[in-house]
């Protein structure tokens, strides 16, 4: 096979159009894998978009649902608080029925820990990518809320039953906790208005809420008279 070598140069002329075809010759390389490169990110930016809402879409849903059901839990806790003030001035009162509320959701976070690692997320636009770090955030925030409200509604719990049993001191935890589970209730409330307001922002669909779910946040509380009476303390 026959090689033919490049010929020299003639002139500064033909030396200038040589070197003008090897750099347009570079440029446009650059130029194609810079495009192919745009467009593998601009897929993937498309899909973890999608996967990011499909996400938020299942928080959004506990959000409407505490926000739906914020006056029916300060209500209940308002109502177990003049309980136990009654109970502390020895009066008698009636048994107190299933004090169980699932107020709290898994706030899953994986697909966005996901495109993180795969780097995705940083081809988001900054304002994009801001907002749902800010949602992220917060929703780390509220599960650490869901899990001291959780604590504080199993100590709560112990005014289920007959509460005329209970002595001084498990009134002042039950008190505590009630107030405890009212700042709680507050944060995640007001917390979960903003979480919808930045998650529409993005784009994120809203599903009807749950109306079971939040009827049975509401159910009137369940009370009926000793059928043995306590002693009061």
């Amino acid at each position: 096979m026959e090689i033919h070598k490049p010929k020299a140069a003639h002139s500064l002329r033909d030396f200038a159009i040589e070197l003008l075809t090897i750099v347009a010759g570079i440029l446009i390389a650059i130029a194609l894998e810079q495009t192919v490169e745009a467009h593998h990110w601009h897929e993937k930016v498309r899909a973890a978009r999608e996967s990011l809402r499909d996400e938020l879409r299942m928080t959004d849903d506990f959000y409407q649902f505490r926000v739906a059901a914020n006056e029916c839990v300060a209500r209940r806790l308002s109502q177990l608080n003049e309980i136990v003030e009654s109970l502390a001035e020895h009066r008698e009162e009636p048994l107190v029925g299933d004090l169980t509320l699932h107020l709290g959701q898994l706030l899953g976070d994986d697909a966005w820990q996901s495109e993180k690692a795969a780097q995705t997320a940083a081809h988001l636009p900054p304002g994009e990518l801001q907002q749902y770090s800010l949602i992220y955030a917060q929703q780390s925030d509220i599960r650490g809320w869901e899990n001291q409200e959780e604590s504080a509604w199993a100590a709560i719990r112990i005014l289920q039953g007959n509460p005329n049993r209970l002595s001084p001191s498990d009134l002042t935890v039950i008190r505590q906790n009630i107030q405890v589970a009212r700042s709680l209730n507050f944060l995640v409330v007001v917390n979960s208005v903003d979480q919808l307001e930045r998650s529409s922002k993005l784009g994120v669909t809203k599903a009807a809420m749950d109306a079971a779910r939040a009827r049975a946040a509401c159910a009137p509380l369940k009370r009926e008279a000793p059928s043995i009476p306590y002693t009061t303390f």
